[in-house]
């Protein structure tokens, strides 16, 4: 089983914090599938979200994946949270060109636990009978956005952000694989910034540069690239089953295909950090 995930955010808008605001052609779009599926990949992780991903997916993937896409929150003023489900999906599914999803993420799993949860939790039922879907689950930022969820509805993907700094995910880890959930971890390059070389970094990261710097010495002593490093971070953690990476070009996906690193890597604990001004993207536009 390939456990790398193509990421599709950056197949359909310019998306990360380094991103300068360019946004993919499909000629490119159309390279990078081709690479992704000389390196065995067969998964691409899109959403509804997400620009013109989808639609661009499916002008260019050619039915060569298994496609994982997320549902909108739930609108405020909706009076028909089935009607609404099944058109999304329907939608989904049209721009694909493809007949199902291998999964269903929410982008707000906070819906399931609102006043519709139950009516959505319905609706998803629904898809999974009509095999538009294959699975579901929820897209989180943090462990705390299970509470109510796991244990009381039946999912069976969650993804969440994971890299060396921000390793909240692996306190429940444990949890979720002895409930048979999947987990699929996204921000391993902590959108580019852990990779990107160290006077590119954005001044807005200034306030942690003692952090960065012990970072850069970790990736010195290791004798491996900083793509190595957090790859090989990620890919070691027991219950991690899929990561979900991102490329702006045919070469960095195989760039980051050839970086795996064959060796279990030392990874010091003192890189982990709480501080969600630097690990949660959602602070960023707001420092």
């Amino acid at each position: 089983m390939n456990r790398i995930v193509l990421g599709g955010a950056q197949l359909g808008l310019p998306y990360g914090i380094l991103n300068g605001g360019e946004t993919l052609s499909r000629e490119e779009v159309a390279r990078i599938l081709d690479t992704a599926v000389d390196h065995g990949i067969d998964s691409i992780d899109t959403a509804i979200a997400y620009g013109q991903s989808e639609s661009i997916i499916g002008e260019t993937s050619q039915n060569r994946f298994n496609i994982i896409s997320k549902l909108p929150p739930l609108p405020v003023d909706i009076s028909n949270v089935s009607e609404w489900v099944h058109s999304q999906v329907q939608g989904s599914l049209s721009r694909l060109k493809c007949t199902s999803l291998d999964a269903l993420l929410l982008h707000r799993p906070q819906d399931l636990t609102g006043a519709q949860g139950a009516e959505l939790y319905a609706a998803i039922g629904s898809l999974i009978a009509e095999k538009m879907i294959h699975r579901f689950g929820v897209s989180i930022y943090s462990p705390e956005d299970l509470e109510g969820i796991i244990g009381t509805f039946d999912i069976h993907v969650v993804q969440a952000p994971l890299n060396v700094f921000d390793r909240r995910i692996l306190v429940v880890t444990n949890q979720l694989s002895a409930l048979n959930i999947e987990v699929h971890v996204r921000s391993v390059f902590l959108q580019g910034v852990l990779i990107a070389n160290p006077i590119n970094r954005p001044q807005r990261f200034e306030p942690w540069s003692e952090h960065f710097a012990l970072f850069d010495e970790w990736v010195r002593s290791s004798g491996v690239s900083a793509m190595a490093c957090c790859m090989g971070f990620a890919l070691q953690q027991p219950g991690i089953a899929k990561l979900v990476i991102g490329t702006t070009s045919a070469e960095s996906l195989d760039e980051i295909m050839n970086s795996i690193p064959n060796s279990v890597l030392e990874v010091p604990t003192h890189l982990q950090s709480s501080v969600e001004q630097l690990i949660d993207p959602r602070f960023w536009n707001a420092a």
